[in-house]
């Protein structure tokens, strides 16, 4: 099978999207030097501001293991990471290849659009709320 046939093959087309891999990202998180956490505070800071944002990518970047590092920060920010993406935080998240280093791909899915019931126009900010003294008749 060459690789066109690959991938054109609507099982690998399926996981492709399923993995979500992509190249870069519209902003690096740089965690390298820190203890977990700082780290955990740094990612909790990003996830918080995006909250009120477009959705975006963000490649966190870690220390890569050595021989003498011991643990590295590699699976407990990956357990972290998961966690967020249960509570709906983050849309999803993958280890970085092997020639971009240590690290993470984190999609961040923004604000949220607010959600009505169907025909119900969603309240107007613009209008003041009424006043109690007001000249509309109450039906007393």
């Amino acid at each position: 099978m060459s690789n066109e046939e690959a991938y054109n093959d609507p099982g690998f087309r399926a996981a492709h999207r399923l993995i979500g891999r992509q190249d870069s990202a519209d902003w690096e998180l740089d965690l390298r030097g820190l203890d977990l956490a700082h780290a955990c505070a740094s990612i909790d800071q990003m996830v918080e501001r995006n909250r009120f944002g477009e959705a975006k990518s963000v490649t966190l970047r870690l220390d890569p293991a050595t021989p003498e590092s011991g643990e590295t920060l590699f699976l407990p920010i990956g357990r972290y990471l998961l966690e967020l993406m249960r509570r709906e935080l983050i849309v999803r998240f993958n280890p970085l290849s092997i020639d971009k280093g240590a690290g993470y791909l984190v999609e961040l899915p923004g604000r949220q659009e607010r959600e009505t019931p169907q025909g119900e126009p969603e309240s107007d900010s613009t209008n003041p709320p009424s006043r109690p003294d007001s000249e509309e008749p109450t039906g007393a």
